[in-house]
């Protein structure tokens, strides 16, 4: 059984965004990562095989989710195989402006860390009134078991659940607005999720011993090497 180690929520937050930061991905993305991360661990959405998979699918060649359709019923976008560490608010953001009732995204790896992303979007004053509904986002969890994180207008979690039938293939994600009656069993409602994620800024989060070596060493990735010129632009003033 893998080694685990315990490190805070915060760390975790600074050693993916740093790892994004070496990867050569924008100050927004790398801040991104890092929130995403160390939040899908407090709620108990992510575990160490899912930060990997979301780490190795980390592109900063590709600049943004590709728009495959758009009309007044669905947005559908195609993420060319990114990690949803990073950009996928950007398809989170247009389908939320728009009020749309449905938002698609193929080929989104680690599509949970969406989850976040979500609630951020969403605890932000919206402007149109028929936004102001609950949302069902839906996702492969990485037990391969299909799951569905239900979230109120204002960012709250509602409740996680896993559906009756098959909604996404992995590495996919549905977004449904004004969704409130979930097909599927309850696994954990929304006071629940929330007391897991105060009880992790307690007691932090756990990852496996060579997970925390990889970030450590992507950031180092981030880090200026020591020149000449940088030595002598050291030093008080």
């Amino acid at each position: 059984m893998p080694e685990l180690m315990q490190i805070s929520a915060n760390e975790l937050k600074f050693l993916v965004k740093r790892s994004a930061e070496g990867l050569g991905f924008s100050p927004g993305d790398q801040l991104s990562a890092g929130i995403k991360a160390a939040v899908a661990f407090q709620l108990g959405l992510a575990n160490s095989h899912l930060l990997v998979k979301g780490l190795d699918a980390l592109n900063s060649a590709i600049r943004a989710p590709l728009l495959l359709a758009s009309n007044d019923q669905e947005l559908m976008f195609d993420a060319q195989g990114q990690s949803a560490l990073v950009q996928v608010e950007l398809a989170l953001g247009l389908a939320l402006a728009k009020a749309v009732p449905r938002l698609h995204i193929k080929h989104l790896v680690a599509a949970a860390f969406a989850v976040p992303c979500l609630m951020n979007w969403l605890a932000q004053p919206l402007n149109q009134a028929s936004a102001q509904q609950c949302y069902a986002l839906y996702f492969t969890h990485h037990s391969g078991a299909q799951r569905c994180v239900l979230i109120a207008a204002d960012g709250q979690l509602l409740g996680l659940y896993q559906p009756l039938q098959t909604i996404v293939e992995m590495d996919e994600l549905l977004l449904c607005m004004g969704q409130a009656d979930i097909e599927g069993v309850l696994i954990t409602d929304g006071a629940d999720l929330l007391g897991w994620r105060e009880r992790c800024l307690d007691q932090g989060v756990y990852l496996e011993v060579t997970l925390i070596s990889r970030l450590k060493h992507m950031m180092q990735a981030s880090l200026v090497p020591e020149t000449e010129a940088s030595r002598a632009g050291a030093g008080p003033g």
